[in-house]
């Protein structure tokens, strides 16, 4: 008890001393006035490309977790124009709309990907600033929803030419039907239309905007205040695999340190101070055996030794590329844990029949979480040599050991990799982004690929090394409901920070009593700076966690209320600015 109640004034201490360093946090420089910049033939098509290579197999699964995400599709859109700075600005504005994108058992709740390149493409293309970005990207990334729908939709057919090709036992055909024959449907569904809708759309979509602007000011003023408000949806999102048990106040905490440094703090330096306030937790609300960091002490199976490392690195390789490369509705990841198990079952079976026998059984339906769901492959490729040895296992205990663990550890690999991992290096990353730091995405894309491509291939070979035992010994190690703990606390101060910096409203109503006029925002920031932001973040997740609203909703509603806001009601002004 006596530890437990030590923590608060260890923590207010740390806080108040680390308090002045929020202080000197500097804002980036202005940028200089807006101007068009005409979008050629080649450099939409490159765009185009770009923009397929994030939903592509190509980049060693960075694809979906770096280049998919708005604050390296503007950096590189920028890039490819010749404003590099401006294009990674609004890109980190885009981005914080998507802060608590999370994509699981195969839904989406829009196109982050789709809002990032061909939204920075049409700004800068149009002249637009960072407001008139946001604005125009939010519709953008629900219009990619039903792409993706369509994508899923055509790529079932290859599964079942995979199908034909295991009948025959012909391990090249499983592969190709995984990822060659699907590629020029995705590069003509998504490279194409972006390529020409980069080339076309921006003289248009700036005319409109200045057609608007002319006719009904209000409208504009409407699409401004909706996109600051729209960054509670990316906030809100997250929250909902944070905000829970003892972690919340968390969340509050660095909500009023943020505004007790005006908003202006350095998110690096937060998200250390974040990272003590975790360990504290940890160290004082856990008993000492949850705090242990002894590993497993449970044996390495005895494997028969048909496979060598090369061989289990080579599977784990095709996995890491190829995972989603004929993602679809009716197999899933079906026919890519078929694909990365080809070079297994070249080297266990030799007859046409075991070929054919082993490529059936791993074409069935699979979904997980890609890195962390790599331990269920692991495992997989232990039980399929043991079987080769001559061990009675059969097909159904097979799948029935990946049916039984796809979806815990698809869980627990979302709340890791897409609840926490990546929107709190995403907050740093945008952070420094916004300040003009080319750090920005530089430092996301590592912090992301360390996480994909170290914890994937580690857990991978553990779950080969210790067999079906595997995911009971990280169970009962601790370590994971350490980590996902101390994570959640990290997560929900960032994320409270972030509700300071990025989620812009405020009210322009005032009213007279005698001969006195009150202001009602400074009426609402003497009782509690930014509360208006902080209420509309806790609605918002209210609306997507007890109500049960979908993202899409969500967001139209809020499109409607911050227009229909703006109406000049009191005077020329409306009721949110």
């Amino acid at each position: 008890m006596r530890r437990r109640i030590a923590l608060a004034p260890i923590i207010g201490l740390a806080l108040v001393l680390l308090g002045p360093l929020f202080s000197c946090a500097h804002a980036a420089p202005p940028l200089p006035e807006r101007s068009a910049v005409e979008i050629s033939l080649p450099a939409a098509i490159i765009i185009g490309l770009l923009y397929y290579l994030s939903m592509s197999p190509w980049c060693a699964n960075l694809g979906f977790t770096v280049l998919y995400r708005p604050l390296v599709a503007g950096t590189l859109v920028g890039i490819v124009m010749g404003r590099p700075r401006e294009g990674m600005m609004i890109g980190a504005n885009i981005n914080v709309l998507y802060l608590g994108w999370v994509a699981s058992g195969g839904a989406i709740p829009g196109d982050p990907a789709l809002a990032g390149y061909l939204g920075t493409a049409l700004a800068l293309g149009g002249g637009l600033d960072y407001e008139q970005a946001l604005a125009l990207a939010a519709p953008l990334g629900l219009l990619g929803s039903f792409t993706f729908a369509l994508r899923m939709s055509l790529c079932s057919v290859f599964a079942h030419i995979a199908d034909s090709y295991a009948a025959q036992g012909n391990i090249r055909g499983v592969a190709l039907s995984n990822f060659a024959f699907s590629q020029p449907i995705l590069l003509l569904l998504y490279g194409v239309p972006v390529a020409l809708a980069a080339w076309w759309g921006s003289t248009v979509v700036a005319q409109a905007l200045d057609w608007i602007g002319q006719h009904a000011g209000w409208v504009l003023n409407g699409l401004y205040v909706a996109s600051g408000m729209l960054s509670a949806l990316g906030i809100a999102l997250n929250l909902r695999f944070l905000f829970r048990g003892s972690l919340f106040p968390y969340f509050f905490l660095g909500f009023l340190l943020t505004s007790l440094a005006g908003g202006e703090v350095n998110m690096l330096l937060l998200s250390i101070v974040g990272a003590c306030a975790a360990f504290l937790h940890i160290l004082f609300t856990m008993s000492p055996a949850e705090q242990s960091v002894i590993p497993p002490t449970a044996a390495s199976r005895k494997h028969p030794g048909l496979l060598s490392k090369a061989d289990v690195f080579k599977s784990w390789l095709l996995w890491l590329f190829f995972s989603h490369a004929n993602w679809n509705w009716e197999r899933m990841q079906g026919t890519g844990f078929a694909h990365s198990m080809t070079p297994i079952i070249r080297k266990l079976y030799k007859t046409k029949e075991d070929i054919s026998a082993a490529l059936s059984r791993h074409l069935v339906f699979f979904n997980t979480q890609p890195d962390i769901g790599g331990v269920i492959h692991g495992i997989t490729i232990a039980v399929e040599e043991e079987r080769a040895m001559g061990a009675d296992i059969s097909d159904d205990v097979i799948n029935a050991l990946k049916t039984g663990l796809m979806g815990p550890m698809a869980g627990i690999g979302d709340t890791v990799q897409q609840g926490i991992v990546i929107p709190t290096a995403l907050a740093v990353g945008v952070d420094l982004a916004l300040r003009g730091n080319f750090l920005g995405p530089l430092l996301f894309a590592t912090l992301v690929a360390a996480f994909v491509w170290g914890i994937g291939w580690m857990l991978w070979y553990y779950g080969y090394q210790q067999g079906k035992q595997a995911v009971t010994n990280i169970l009962e190690s601790g370590l994971l409901n350490r980590v996902i703990t101390g994570a959640g606390v990290l997560g929900n101060f960032v994320l409270g920070a972030l509700a300071v910096k990025f989620v812009k409203l405020s009210t322009p109503v005032r009213f007279t009593i005698g001969s006195t006029t009150f202001e009602l925002q400074s009426m609402l920031d003497s009782l509690l700076p930014n509360l208006l932001p902080l209420l509309l973040v806790l609605l918002v997740w209210w609306l997507l966690e007890k109500k049960k609203l979908s993202a899409t909703t969500v967001m139209g509603g809020m499109l409607a209320v911050a227009v229909l806001g703006a109406y000049p009601l009191f005077g020329a002004f409306g009721l949110f600015q």
